[in-house]
């Protein structure tokens, strides 16, 4: 049985205050494979960025809700995705004592996405601010599909348990792409009840799979060209090789497949990934478990707002 009990699907109820220990944890987590530890490794330079507008944009959007039970899902979501920033945070500060010094990437990536995800020009009539916070929402929304396809990949993809990557790190990556499956429907439903234009989602998807990509590969690149124990380049076949031995989503799936669903005119994030199995994984999670343990009882979680600031979350 889920630990708390879902009241829609594709909805957060509340988030998980994990931790993770990172003194053991090696600089190629994936053992004797640096193109898929880096690849992998980009997710912790996009993420907390990235999170930090859609945040943003959803905040900005909820005035606009009138729709009771969206609206009291948004303050979990913001919850989780600031978690989720953090978490991933303190992993580049992880990198930079290994010697990857990842601030130019992030500094560079956090310009680009206050232009495209941040305020409105400031000359902008009233009726184009409204359109770019829908362009905005469209955007995250698009972003967040990404994130559900690749939290489902790695819950049920077992490629880098038979490669014995590092368990803390897995940990990580399965209690975000979890909580990231749990909630995929909220900002998709945000944009339908704001906006609900097919177009602009539809542009925003075009626009954003290939620019997500790009970052992607270019992160990878920055990181394999920093790392101070290797004198390797990244090469497109590493790519399609791992996606063979199921260590990383194939390029495939991220240039059409992924966005091709997407664009389908009944597409719905609840027809993507499967919640019962992210619920399920963070029941046995280590860090969730951990999590729950120091709220104070094994077998419950912090629910309610009035608990959380109780505990110190902000």
């Amino acid at each position: 049985m889920p630990e708390v009990a879902q009241h829609h699907d594709g909805y957060p109820k509340y988030r998980r205050m994990v931790r993770f220990d990172w003194s053991e944890t090696p600089i190629h987590w994936v053992p004797g494979d640096p193109f898929s530890t880096h690849m992998m490794n980009v997710l912790h330079l996009l993420l907390p960025e990235g999170e930090r507008h859609f945040i943003k944009a959803v905040l900005e959007a909820s005035s606009l809700v009138d729709d009771p039970e969206l609206e009291a899902s948004i303050k979990p979501f913001i919850q989780q995705e600031s978690w989720h920033a953090w978490a991933h945070q303190v992993v580049l500060d992880h990198l930079a004592e290994q010697g990857i010094d990842t601030k130019p990437y992030t500094d560079r990536l956090g310009r680009t996405l206050s232009v495209t995800l941040g305020d409105p020009p400031k000359f902008f009539p009233p009726p184009l601010k409204r359109w770019w916070l829908y362009r905005r929402l469209a955007d995250v929304a698009a972003l967040e599909h990404f994130t559900a396809v690749l939290g489902q990949w790695v819950l049920q993809n077992r490629g880098l348990d038979y490669a014995r990557t590092d368990p803390v790190m897995l940990d990580l990556l399965r209690w975000h792409g979890a909580e990231e499956v749990e909630h995929r429907s909220l900002v998709f439903d945000v944009y339908q009840h704001v906006c609900g234009n097919y177009f602009i989602r539809a542009f925003a998807m075009l626009m954003t799979a290939p620019l997500f990509v790009g970052w992607w590969i270019a992160g990878a690149r920055y990181l394999m060209a920093n790392d101070p124990t290797i004198d390797q380049k990244w090469r497109f076949r590493d790519w399609l090789r791992a996606a063979r031995e199921y260590k990383l989503p194939g390029p495939w799936n991220f240039l059409v497949t992924v966005p091709l669903r997407y664009m389908r005119p009944s597409h719905h994030p609840s027809h993507e990934a499967n919640t019962q199995m992210a619920i399920d994984y963070l029941e046995h999670s280590p860090a969730a478990r951990a999590a729950r343990e120091r709220a104070g009882s094994p077998s419950r979680q912090i629910t309610t707002a009035t608990e959380m600031e109780g505990a110190g979350v902000r």
